[in-house]
């Protein structure tokens, strides 16, 4: 140690080069690390929003659609007006269910757990294949409102709620399991 510095010099000059040291290796090693986890998590974040919008946007319109029929016994202009509102909420759940199902994968990213994941997929491809199908449509729209409401509750609920989403979950699976094991008629 120089002459010329103090004892108390020495540690601080010692600590500023393992500060020094300390950022380098941090900017350079783990920032990197860092910003590739920031990305993912973000996307996955991302994707669980997408998720709840769609299905919040198939409950409206559903909720709409069962709500309003057209009236037989209202004016012409309120009649047309209530069709065209009606055929505005089906083209509604007609691009939140595509939506779903084209983006279906991502939620395997997005949900951790071995049948959380594969319960959003099925539960997407379900409410595609009911709007799309050959059922009524009371039918589609209170099948398509039964599910999105308990996978709604099952993976948007707070977590203080355990006991209606435990009840959600297998009312869902039970709807899934219904819906996908119904008969299709053959064409002969």
């Amino acid at each position: 140690m120089p002459d010329w510095m103090p004892s108390w010099g020495t540690t601080a000059l010692i600590s500023i080069v393992a500060s020094l040291l300390t950022l380098i290796a941090s900017g350079r090693y783990v920032s990197p690390l860092l910003e590739v986890r920031n990305r993912r998590f973000q996307a996955k974040m991302q994707a669980r929003e997408k998720f709840q919008a769609n299905m919040l946007d198939v409950l409206s319109a559903v909720t709409h659609l069962l709500a309003a029929p057209v009236v037989p016994e209202a004016s012409d202009t309120v009649r047309a007006a209530l069709r065209g509102e009606r055929a505005r909420w089906r083209a509604q759940v007609d691009e939140a269910t595509k939506y779903l199902t084209d983006h279906a994968v991502q939620l395997l990213f997005a949900y951790r757990g071995p049948q959380l994941p594969d319960l959003a997929v099925r539960y997407s491809n379900n409410a595609r294949a009911v709007w799309i199908s050959d059922r009524s449509e009371d039918l589609k729209l209170t099948t398509l409102r039964d599910s999105t409401q308990h996978c709604h509750a099952l993976f948007f609920d707070s977590p203080l709620y355990a006991h209606q989403r435990a009840r959600s979950w297998t009312e869902l699976e039970r709807l899934m399991d219904e819906l996908e094991t119904r008969e299709v008629p053959s064409c002969e």
